[in-house]
């Protein structure tokens, strides 16, 4: 049964010791790669530990110790932000290199990966599409006649303008570009001792497919589900991070030798938690920045702040609702599991007949009643994290959005006590990253 236990409203959360613990980290752009790294920041405070480096090519793999994130699960640009922690890199070194700050000494013991952590540059994250350039040469001739159309009521002309058949400004081929060679020392998902898992959407199916070592079988509760094994890590995130309009769709070999195309991750599914659980996480922390904006004095109604602000809200309060479905029918499960169980107790049943009763439960509902989830997002009062820049890889930008990260990430951990802290704590590897934050980011 589940590890998690409510005892009051006034008590935290209680959470038993977890054998494998998942970090899933959403999409969002660059924004949202700061605010997963402000999360991780609020996850060291509280005394998790990130596992990851290449395996060795003899002896035995450590395994994870208590409180230590083994698996990745991530989509678009949290892709990129899994990638590094699966790759060994140290939080503090990931930090340095989205913010520009000094790099850490490649010879630092605490590296699982002995090196200086590259930038991703506004060069290498939007690498020009070839062909839509070509395209748009081809096409100058037929906006004058496009524009006579328009001007004689002929809108359709509009829909119909081979303009629109682009599919994209640019692409993500230098982002693989700089994983391949820049920061990933293997490209290969087999080869890392954590679980990595990069989720991109099929262009041309109602199909999420995830990327990494494994090649489970659908989940019985989802066949628009695919998993992938035999992908590379950085066309993976290639694909993962092809956010439609900006990025044109990102293609990848299969093994009949077909192009097949991938969009953004999270375009037919929000937080990948399930792929977690597939891999037999039992305690998923998950991290997202689709919080809607909530009124404020200070900022006034989003019709002042005009047309961006209002897609970007409308975005989110689809996504929400989403969210918080999932999450509801997740409860509403868990709930119903809890209380024939509580039957079976008050009816006098034995205790093998009421586990058993509880597991043919489980599987018919898809729910593991060990497994707890976290979900961290942005305050609904965090209005600078609401209108940050999306792309901006400016520090001081950036910096911000750490922040708000890590002030999320504490106020949610904060309601939880975890059975596995107190061994963490007694291994000094917590408590002073408050003070860390301070210094590197202010505030």
């Amino acid at each position: 049964m589940s590890t998690l236990r409510r005892k009051s409203s006034s008590q935290k959360t209680r959470i038993g010791p977890k054998r494998k613990i998942a970090f899933v980290c959403s999409g969002g752009a660059s924004k949202a790669g700061a605010f997963h790294l402000g999360v991780a920041l609020a996850l060291q405070e509280q005394g998790f530990k990130f596992y990851g480096g290449v395996a060795p090519q003899s002896g035995v793999v450590r395994p994870p110790g208590p409180m230590e994130i083994s698996t990745y699960v991530g989509s678009s640009a949290g892709s990129l932000i899994a990638s590094m922690f699966a790759a060994g890199y140290s939080l503090d070194n990931i930090f340095n290199s989205f913010l520009g700050r000094k790099p850490v000494d490649p010879n630092d013991p605490n590296e699982t990966y002995p090196r200086v952590l590259p930038r991703l540059t506004y060069q290498k994250m939007f690498k020009l599409n070839a062909g839509s350039s070509r395209e748009s040469l081809l096409q100058l001739p037929r906006f004058k006649r496009l524009f006579t159309s328009l001007t004689e009521g002929s809108w359709e002309a509009f829909l119909q303008f081979k303009w629109l058949k682009f599919t994209g400004i640019f692409s993500t081929g230098g982002i693989e570009q700089y994983l391949r060679e820049e920061v990933m020392p293997s490209n290969r998902f087999q080869d890392y001792t954590a679980d990595l898992f990069v989720v991109a959407t099929q262009l041309n199916h109602s199909r999420k497919v995830v990327f990494g070592k494994y090649s489970y079988q659908p989940p019985a509760y989802d066949l628009t589900c695919q998993y992938d094994n035999d992908v590379g890590i950085s066309e993976a995130c290639a694909a993962s991070t092809a956010l439609p309009i900006v990025f044109s769709p990102y293609a990848i070999k299969n093994k009949a030798g077909h192009q097949i195309y991938y969009i953004d991750g999270e375009t037919r599914d929000t937080l990948s938690t399930h792929v977690g659980i597939d891999a037999g996480a039992d305690l998923v922390i998950a991290s997202h920045t689709h919080q809607p904006y909530h009124f404020s004095r200070g900022e006034g109604s989003l019709t002042d702040h005009g047309l961006p602000s209002i897609v970007i809200q409308s975005l989110y309060l689809l996504i929400e609702q989403k969210i918080n479905n999932h999450i509801h029918n997740k409860q509403t499960q868990r709930n119903a599991i809890n209380a024939v169980s509580k039957y079976c107790e008050d009816q006098g049943l034995t205790d093998s007949v009421r586990k058993r009763i509880c597991e043919i439960m489980e599987a018919e509902l898809h729910h593991r009643m060990d497994v707890d989830t976290i979900y961290i997002h942005p305050k609904a009062t965090d209005a600078h994290m609401f209108f940050g820049d999306n792309f901006s890889l400016s520090p001081k930008k950036m910096s911000e959005i750490v922040k708000s990260g890590f002030k999320a990430g504490i106020d949610a951990l904060r309601r939880y006590d975890f059975a596995d802290r107190k061994e963490t704590l007694a291994m000094g590897t917590a408590g002073d990253t408050a003070s860390w934050v301070g210094r590197k980011v202010g505030g």
